[in-house]
């Protein structure tokens, strides 16, 4: 059904639950998956974005092995989540993008604006996942 599937998540608690549905999906699809963590912050100093970015990286590295996904299949970038997930999904031709209902924290929790973001604008089917 799916070829190619793009899980969006953060490196929190929330995104392992999330991870785990994409996993199940992949599997289930016989499809390949990517993972993606987008930090919200375009403005921010380059060392400052390096900073962050080495914060991360262990603590996907961590989520994402312990489901058995490669490290070449884990990207972490800076920008807009919604678009940036939006344009990966596209550059890497993914048919599916699995995404969290919403954050738990901030006024993500309320809005689910990413979420709701993404499937407004994504080309492709979009599975939310209840958090």
């Amino acid at each position: 059904m799916y070829n190619t599937i793009l899980c969006a998540i953060e490196a929190q608690d929330e995104g392992k639950i999330v991870l785990e549905k994409a996993c199940a999906l992949a599997t289930h699809s016989q499809a390949k998956l990517l993972v993606v963590s987008i930090v919200p912050y375009v403005l921010l100093p380059k060392d400052y974005q390096a900073q962050l970015e080495q914060e991360i990286i262990p603590k996907m590295e961590a989520m994402t092995s312990e489901m058995g996904v490669d490290r070449k299949d884990v990207i972490i970038k800076f920008g807009k989540p919604y678009q940036e997930v939006c344009e990966i999904a596209e550059a890497k031709e993914a048919d599916l993008i699995v995404v969290g209902s919403h954050s738990t924290k901030g006024l993500n929790k309320l809005l689910g604006s990413t979420a709701s973001a993404i499937a407004n604008h994504a080309k492709v089917d979009v599975h939310l996942v209840k958090i």
